[in-house]
């Protein structure tokens, strides 16, 4: 029975994460852009929690559905995005082009039809959930002006506004 509350509050936290989350000018989440814009360190600490929650709910998923196969694909993906450039450039390029971020929306619903790839889709959900908070290219080359770090770091609301 825990297993399967777990179950629904992974892909709960895609609905309430974002509702709740996004442009949000709260204090905690002005200190969250700031230090994203910052520190690469920062973003790869992002990452790599990112993964360890996708790796985590991929153990819960297995506890309760043994022999399932569509795992394997998803736990792919996620290997894939351990090396941090290539998920730092997937990240960007999904926050960037909205095109794209549709694309991956729209490949999400269609696997969440199969019941095979159901990890699939709630990986890729989680990426589309990451990309959403990452700093864009124009946050990040901003960035490098120091005028504009003096002006962020003193007045970190304001940050909120260039970040999307």
């Amino acid at each position: 029975m825990i297993w399967i509350i777990i179950e629904i509050l992974f892909p709960a936290l895609l609905i309430a994460l974002p509702l709740s989350l996004y442009r949000s000018n709260r204090p905690f989440m002005a200190k969250f852009y700031l230090r994203m814009t910052a520190s690469e360190n920062a973003r790869k600490l992002y990452v790599r929690c990112m993964l360890i929650l996708i790796l985590l709910y991929h153990y819960i998923y297995a506890g309760g559905h043994f022999g399932e196969w569509g795992i394997l694909v998803s736990t792919i993906l996620c290997a894939i995005l351990f090396p941090f450039k290539r998920a730092d450039k997937w990240l960007a390029g999904l926050h960037e082009e909205q095109k794209r971020f549709f694309l991956v929306a729209l490949l999400a619903l269609v696997i969440c039809a199969v019941p095979h790839l159901h990890t699939t889709a709630v990986t890729l959900g989680f990426l589309l959930l990451a990309a959403m908070f990452y700093p864009s290219c124009n946050v990040l080359s901003k960035w490098e002006d120091e005028e504009t770090k003096k002006q962020w770091c003193k007045n970190p609301g304001t940050l909120s506004e260039y970040y999307y």
